[in-house]
């Protein structure tokens, strides 16, 4: 699979929809940088998060990726353009 240099993909481990749903309120309110995409990848039924994450990291073609489970709500509005800054240095 070709890597889109351009492009987020969230893989969350999901087993509550009703927290899922939340985390992807914030997920959804991020600042996306300038000619970047994003995505979501979630991934139900892992027998653990080891085995979910890797479905996930076969299952996209982003360059960067963000591995979370559904009870985490991303509070920086700016944490992508903050994530590009740290991985160009």
């Amino acid at each position: 699979m070709r890597r889109n240099k351009r492009k987020f993909c969230f893989i969350i481990c999901v087993h509550d929809e009703y927290v899922y749903e939340e985390c992807l309120l914030y997920i959804n309110r991020l600042n996306i940088p300038s000619g970047f995409t994003t995505e979501v990848l979630p991934i139900y039924k892992a027998k653990g998060m080891a085995e979910g994450y890797n479905k996930g990291m076969t299952g996209t073609d982003a360059k960067y990726k963000v591995y979370m489970h559904q009870n985490v709500f991303i509070t920086n509005p700016n944490f992508l353009n903050d994530v590009l800054t740290v991985f160009k240095q």
